[in-house]
């Protein structure tokens, strides 16, 4: 007997078929079940790699699970199809927030906001973003305050010299002029304490003690303190950098609380 051909699906079946796994995936989403969620985008776009809307909406669950990098991906690749596409704009966006790249991520925001300018959701994230690189450098420092100027009356009429007053306002101007501003490890350093609060204490001592000198000889074949140390350091940089980020959004409203054009149902 001859073999039977195997069915070549038409493009409008695969086209069926991936709407009808996104539309499960995307329920799936609405319970937090994400990982149900990501299989059924990976087979849709198994059927389509290129298909836009389950791009986006792959990248929108890599970011709930915490993939940052794979979400960009997904974006770059929707945008690659439809450079214009608000979705993707979007995603781009929030998914370079999330890896710290907040420069890059403004500039995405900016973008979709000049598109859509009537849509809350590109506003929200140009100011969480600002508020993130502000948080990121620290505060500039502010104008010399009025101890920094010599007062025009502070000669004596009589004598021409200067009062005790203006000698000690000009000395304080001198030191405000001459104090040197903090250095950028000054700043990281201040905003680590802030993040992290009495574990930076923790923190900064591991650090010091990986650089020391007998910590090598301290390790044994069963037990090596430098790696428990290094793993250590490692996971409160990884909470650091996930409370950096989380903390420019706390004063930002709860998407369950934004107004009716921030999320638009084809979000």
């Amino acid at each position: 007997m001859p073999r039977k051909k195997p069915k070549v699906d038409t493009l409008e079946e695969i086209e069926t078929n991936i709407k009808l796994l996104c539309d499960q995936s995307n329920n799936h989403m609405k319970v937090r079940a994400y990982e149900k969620a990501l299989f059924g985008y990976n087979q849709a776009l198994e059927l389509n790699a290129t298909d836009i809307n389950a791009l986006i909406s792959r990248s929108k669950c890599y970011l709930l699970l915490g993939e940052a990098s794979k979400a960009l991906q997904d974006a770059e690749t929707a945008l690659g199809e439809d450079k214009n596409n608000i979705r993707a704009i979007y995603q781009k966006a929030e998914s370079l927030y999330y890896l710290g790249q907040f420069e890059q991520s403004l500039m995405f925001f900016h973008r979709g906001l000049r598109a859509r300018p009537e849509l809350a959701l590109f506003r929200l994230g140009v100011q969480k973003t600002q508020e993130a690189i502000e948080n990121t450098i620290g505060s500039k420092p502010g104008p010399p305050g009025p101890a920094a100027t010599v007062p025009k009356s502070g000669k004596s009429r009589k004598s021409g010299e200067e009062t005790p007053k203006s000698q000690a306002a000009g000395a304080t101007g001198t030191s405000a002029r001459t104090r040197q501003k903090p250095s950028r490890v000054d700043l990281e350093r201040r905003n680590a304490r802030k993040l992290l609060g009495e574990l930076c204490v923790d923190k900064e001592y591991l650090e010091k003690l990986l650089l020391h000198p007998d910590l090598v000889r301290a390790d044994t074949h069963t037990e090596s303190i430098s790696a428990y140390a290094r793993e250590a350091v490692e996971f409160l940089n990884k909470r650091q950098e996930f409370w950096r980020q989380q903390r420019p959004c706390t004063a930002l409203p709860n998407h369950k609380n934004l107004p009716h054009d921030a999320l638009p149902k084809w979000f």
